[in-house]
Parts: C-alpha cells; sequence; structure tokens
C-alpha cells in the first residue's frame, strides 16, 4: 500500500510539472529548484541531479519541482520546455542554483555544489512550509 501511494505521488508530481507551460504557472503551487546546467558546470550539474534523484520523498514533500537552465532555456527533468520572460536576468547569469518560492520570490541563488540539506533547512524555515508541516501533523 505504501508503494502504491509512493508511486502516485511521483505521478501527481510528475503531472503537475508536464501541465505548466510557463515558469509563473507554479507560482502558489510549487517551489522551483533551477540548476545551471552549461558546459562550465557539468559535473557539477550532474552531481546535483544525482542528489535530487536520492531525495525523491524530501522533494515531493516539500512540493519542489526541478528545472534546468540550459541554452538560455528553462527545462523539465523530462525535458519539456518551460517558458519564461527572457528580461529575467536573475536565470540568464545563474551559475548554480536558484530557488523560487511558492510566493514566486527568490529566496536563494548559491554556486555549485548543491546542498540540498541547506536547501530543505531554508524551506522548512519558510513561514508557509511551517504551515504545512503543521496540517499534516
Amino acid at each position: 500500500m505504501k508503494t502504491i501511494k509512493t508511486i502516485l505521488l511521483l505521478f501527481l508530481m510528475h503531472g503537475s510539472a508536464l501541465t505548466a507551460q510557463q515558469l509563473s504557472d507554479f507560482k502558489w503551487k510549487n517551489r522551483v529548484l533551477i540548476l545551471s546546467n552549461s558546459p562550465t558546470h557539468t559535473n557539477n550539474f550532474k552531481n546535483a541531479l544525482q542528489v535530487i534523484k536520492d531525495s525523491s520523498k524530501e522533494i515531493e514533500q516539500r512540493d519542489l519541482i526541478i528545472l534546468i537552465y540550459k541554452q538560455d532555456n528553462l527545462y523539465n527533468l523530462d525535458d519539456k520546455e518551460v517558458l519564461f520572460k527572457n528580461s529575467n536576468t536573475t536565470i540568464k547569469h545563474l551559475n548554480g542554483f536558484l530557488l523560487i518560492g511558492k510566493d514566486g520570490g527568490i529566496k536563494s541563488k548559491q554556486p555549485y555544489p548543491l546542498q540540498l540539506e541547506e536547501i530543505f533547512e531554508l524551506i522548512d524555515s519558510m513561514p508557509m512550509r511551517r504551515a504545512e508541516m503543521k496540517s499534516t501533523n
């Protein structure tokens, strides 16, 4: 039964990423972690993806969507393009990763390596996340 619930959660999380066609579609629904995938960060990017893969349950619990910034475009993990305003210089000059909160605000912008536990701690300290944790207990 627990396996079925996990599969359903993964399907639902996966499905929300597929239906969002613009970065703004995630506002108030998901937190977004954007990873830079440039030729100068290939190894750091691959390491970050492995860390993310190993933490899927924790990522789901925090309503976190992972996007990849490469060649001036945003993509979800299925390599489907997600639209964003090209004037957003914060993303264009990304040399690591960027965390966007459910409110659409930038919560963290850091260079690699990705320390996912630090990101989780930051998310868990946010008032909206505290309310989420309280309502699930």
